[in-house]
């Protein structure tokens, strides 16, 4: 009885505890609808350069003339993704999103290309080939029902939007498909920097501006991508960046 009486007398003191909260939030979101046009700016700017990220790995591969332990599955999900979301952002009329994702389709396929040109690798070959059936499948069943279908745009955007979030894990997760590889070695070697830190930036940049846009597709794809790229540069402080056998070559060569 003791307790009950607390919480009543709590309830009472507070009965406006939910409205100031509510208030609060909506404080907040107008002041991050006066920099909506900053953020969408940072967040193109740091976007590109992240997309741009990718020539760091294929300089690698075209150096050492084979894509070697590199997977073709982050620029395969990379041309899926941004065809995914360079439809959405037509569809939403967003200019900021759609020259992102669009210079990102186009340099994705570019990075695709490349990586396909040195898979010299049979077992590599035929993965990012299945790879490439079923994501490229999939997104132009997504095409044809934009523009074929006959469906409202209304009706098509939710649909489109969920497509997204889809595509958006699969993209920001993509490099942990080296994780396999990261235990087994002790090492970082095969794990994307460059990639796995842009992508931690440009995905807490594009949260908020799912914010600003009061666009749930837009905020919680880059929530968890956010999160799961956090976890990866996580594994390069507890792991080396090269294996133990070669740091130890190296030590002799000097």
């Amino acid at each position: 009885m003791r307790r009950t009486r607390k919480t009543l007398n709590l309830q009472n003191l507070f009965p406006d505890f939910h409205l100031m909260s509510f208030f609060h939030w909506q404080k907040h979101r107008m002041t991050l609808q006066d920099y909506k046009d900053t953020i969408a700016t940072v967040a193109t700017i740091v976007t590109i350069v992240q997309f741009l990220s990718g020539t760091d790995i294929c300089r690698k591969i075209v150096k050492q003339g084979s894509t070697g332990e590199i997977s073709g599955f982050p620029f395969v999900g990379g041309v899926f993704s941004t065809s995914m979301w360079l439809t959405y952002s037509w569809l939403l009329h967003d200019i900021s999103m759609t020259v992102t994702n669009g210079v990102g389709f186009f340099l994705q396929f570019l990075y695709l290309a490349i990586y396909l040109r040195y898979c010299i690798s049979p077992g590599s070959w035929y993965s990012v080939r299945r790879q490439m059936i079923v994501l490229f499948g999939v997104a132009g069943v997504v095409l044809y029902y934009v523009l074929f279908s006959g469906v409202g745009v209304e009706e098509v955007k939710p649909k489109v939007g969920l497509m997204c979030c889809v595509a958006s894990v699969i993209f920001c997760a993509a490099p942990l498909i080296s994780l396999t590889e990261v235990f087994r070695t002790q090492c970082t070697e095969a794990l994307p920097f460059p990639l796995i830190l842009a992508t931690f930036i440009v995905t807490g940049l594009w949260w908020l501006y799912g914010l600003t846009i009061q666009n749930n597709f837009v905020q919680y794809p880059n929530l968890i991508g956010c999160g799961l790229s956090g976890f990866q540069l996580l594994l390069f402080t507890l792991y080396p960046s090269k294996r133990k056998g070669d740091m130890d070559g190296e030590l002799r060569q000097v």
